[in-house]
């Protein structure tokens, strides 16, 4: 007997082959860097987008800054940054496809795992391979990055008003005392890099406390997704009164899977951790509550097959998932307080890691920006 490789470990994803639907864990995610020249890194998976593409493999593309002026394109011209997942190792060199490589083994079996779900089939690794695709889409995205730079930056201010105070300021920062409270701080990519492990893991120990049900589209209304797919809230609110990942007792999840198809996960449905359902929605109304969701946690983008849901789109593109904080302190403890809201999207300021760059943007750019935050340094706490 073969035992098929783990390379996710030798317990956790180990189920076996549904037919042509191979569990991502069999994939193996290690692979060489050398002679690999592509840096366009795409936050949101080419694979996944292509399920809500058009006969002609096109989306509408709606920008977070101009959402009734979408652009008709094609999933591999949208959604990616250069470098977005490049990283720095500990022996010094660049390196930019780890992460990307990560993604593929998930993002190979993708297409298999939705035709097996239009044809309403269960299995552990149908399950396997779309709550792992929800699990990246979580963790991934700028949604998730720009929340962390936030609790880094205001963990910084905190630290360097109160090295300000004792009078242990490190030299390099002297020059700007007084003016901790409204300088610019840009943090170090790396450290919301790594902090995509944490939001990865919470995803998956979510998933142990919810139900899940695949939900087909029956109306001609066509399901939306966007650069932020995964929606986390507390059903029992209304719409206008959620907020985002709050949920301290009942749960409620939507990732669209494709143009006709959402993944629905409740904290009430049983059993956890596993597709158990499939159900049919043909009231378009219905249809129009799961996009509206979608719109309201959209980032940067919203992507969709058609046009049908530009009101939703527009009236939910001024405000995005983020987070507000509160400093609180006791002599030289610090404690962070964050609250998720939905609110402007927030402009990051960028990392000055370069001579050449602080040259640049020396004349528009305030003092703290380029200033690391790590989630080990000084007393306060990031989450």
């Amino acid at each position: 007997m073969t035992i098929p490789p783990q390379y996710f470990g030798s317990a956790w994803g180990h189920v076996p082959m549904d037919g042509d639907v191979v569990p991502f864990s069999m994939i193996n995610p290690i692979r060489g860097d050398t002679e690999r020249t592509n840096r366009r890194h795409h936050f949101v998976s080419v694979s996944y987008m292509k399920e809500f593409a058009n006969a002609a493999g096109r989306i509408q593309a709606y920008r977070y800054e101009a959402p009734e002026d979408p652009h008709p394109t094609t999933p591999r011209a949208v959604a990616f940054e250069r470098d977005y997942y490049s990283q720095t190792l500990p022996e010094g060199r660049r390196e930019h496809h780890r992460f990307e490589d990560l993604w593929n083994c998930i993002e190979t079996v993708w297409p298999k795992t939705v035709t097996a779900l239009a044809a309403r089939r269960l299995s552990p690794a149908i399950s396997l391979n779309v709550l792992g695709m929800a699990a990246i889409m979580h963790a991934r995205v700028p949604a998730a990055r720009d929340r962390h730079a936030l609790m880094f930056e205001t963990k910084l201010r905190a630290q360097c008003k109160i090295a300000e105070e004792r009078n242990v300021l490190q030299a390099d920062l002297r020059r700007y005392a007084g003016q901790f409270d409204t300088s610019p701080v840009g943090i170090n990519p790396h450290e919301t890099l790594t902090a995509m492990r944490d939001d990865f893991m919470a995803m998956g120990d979510l998933c142990f406390r919810l139900g899940f049900e695949v939900v087909h589209n029956a109306t001609d209304t066509p399901f939306i997704t966007s650069d932020n797919p995964v929606c986390l809230y507390d059903p029992n609110r209304s719409v206008h009164a959620r907020r985002p990942y709050e949920h301290p007792d009942v749960v409620e999840l939507i990732f669209p899977v494709s143009s006709r198809m959402v993944l629905r996960g409740c904290s009430k449905r049983r059993p956890t951790n596993t597709i158990s359902r499939h159900r049919i929605v043909s009231d378009v109304r219905k249809v129009r509550q799961f996009n509206r969701t979608v719109a309201q946690f959209s980032y940067r983008l919203t992507i969709a097959q058609d046009r049908s849901s530009d009101d939703l789109i527009r009236h939910y593109a001024r405000k995005v998932p983020t987070i507000t904080t509160e400093v609180l302190r006791h002599e030289k403890e610090v404690q962070i307080i964050v609250r998720n809201v939905f609110g402007p999207r927030p402009v990051l300021s960028p990392f000055i890691d370069t001579r050449d760059k602080a040259e640049r943007i020396e004349v528009s750019s305030s003092p703290l920006a380029g200033a690391e935050a790590t989630p080990e340094s000084g007393t306060g706490s990031a989450s």
